[in-house]
């Protein structure tokens, strides 16, 4: 059904049928729950900490110090997350928190070579957004402070992420 139909069906309906859909759909759909609370409590911090909750658990998975994060399951919590529209500087902060927090733990644990490539993707994913909504030079510098040479293990990690970031022309 397209939006249109959809909103031709909705318009013929009354108030009190209206309602009764919306409350149906409410109880019946976990997601449309949390769409409904967030709608009527935007507390934006809290949907933020939770969907840093999910990644963090996500990031953290792994056997035998080897990691088996799914960077497939990542990006969906931060589609996820956008999808309750937080705002441009918002959604930039998580992914580059998401980003940061993969390059911590890159340092105990072996990533898999799509887990390095899918992280790489992600920051420039993450620069070219930042760019289409007029936030870039905020990002670049913080990307920077992200990239900046460490003596830890993960310097290896961030120098190939520093050599292969794509930005924007």
């Amino acid at each position: 059904m397209s939006k249109t139909s959809l909103k031709k069906e909705l318009s013929s309906l009354d108030h009190d049928q209206l309602i009764d859909v919306i409350l149906t759909a409410y109880s019946s759909s976990k997601p449309i729950k949390e769409y409904f609370d967030f709608f009527a409590d935007p507390d934006i911090d809290r949907l933020c900490d939770r969907h840093k909750a999910e990644i963090t658990k996500e990031i953290l998975r792994g056997k035998y110090r080897k990691s088996t994060a799914r960077i497939s399951r990542l990006r969906s919590t931060l589609r996820h997350f956008e999808s309750f529209n937080p705002g441009p500087e918002r959604i930039r902060d998580l992914r580059l928190w998401t980003i940061a927090a993969l390059i911590d733990q890159e340092m105990h644990k072996e990533y898999s070579d799509t887990l390095i490539n899918g992280t790489l993707r992600l920051l420039n994913d993450t620069i070219l957004y930042s760019d289409r909504n007029l936030i870039f030079d905020t990002t670049i510098s913080a990307v920077n402070d992200l990239l900046k040479e460490r003596n830890d293990r993960s310097r290896y990690f961030r120098k190939f992420l520093r050599n292969h970031l794509q930005l924007p022309q």
